[in-house]
């Protein structure tokens, strides 16, 4: 049986190890209630900060934090 940790990491080309650090800094929930999409979303754009830009964990926190406000208020503001 495939871990929830593998299944995104196999998914992504990511290693195991970046994802359960994730998971362990709390930037990363792996839940049953919480949506696998938006999951494999944050471990993806969370690689591409680490990799291409050298961003800390500390940075990929505050980022994804940063993304997170801006989709809501995007939300808030979309013509109903």
């Amino acid at each position: 049986m495939t871990t929830p940790i593998r299944r995104v990491a196999t998914l992504l080309a990511v290693p195991e190890t970046f994802v359960i650090e994730l998971c362990e800094a709390g930037v990363v929930v792996l839940e049953a209630d919480v949506d696998f999409e938006h999951i494999v979303e944050r471990v993806r754009v969370s690689w591409t900060l680490h990799e291409e830009l050298g961003v800390n964990l500390a940075g990929i926190e505050v980022a994804l934090h940063l993304l997170s406000i801006i989709e809501r208020d995007r939300r808030a503001m979309a013509p109903r």
